[in-house]
């Protein structure tokens, strides 16, 4: 039987870990928000659904579930902000605490 020798710093490991978390939220936000601008600067007339008389209903209808896309779109965008938000505060809390424990232990960086 073998054992592996190699010491791991899991605070390293955890703190690349949630960097990596903290930027794939950031990055997905970002994604919200460019779906989000596309669909608002998306410009569709009344005319543009035809001039029978059904068509005069479906631009209603089209705004205002576009209007409904776009809110889904900022909620998204919201949601992953906050969790990019979250991510950063608790890698910062938990490097904190991490130099405290060295500092109190005598340790270091």
């Amino acid at each position: 039987m073998t054992t592996d020798t190699t010491k791991v710093d899991t605070t390293k490991v955890a703190l690349r870990a949630l960097t990596a978390y903290h930027q794939a939220a950031q990055d997905i936000s970002e994604g919200f928000e460019r779906a989000r601008q596309v669909l608002a600067d998306t410009d569709v007339t009344a005319g543009s659904f035809g001039l029978l008389q059904e068509a005069h209903g479906l631009h209603d209808r089209y705004a205002e579930r576009c209007d409904e896309g776009l809110n889904a779109l900022r909620d998204g965008r919201d949601v992953f902000d906050a969790l990019a938000e979250a991510m950063e505060s608790i890698r910062s809390a938990y490097r904190d605490a991490d130099q405290a424990a060295a500092a109190r232990f005598g340790g270091g960086d």
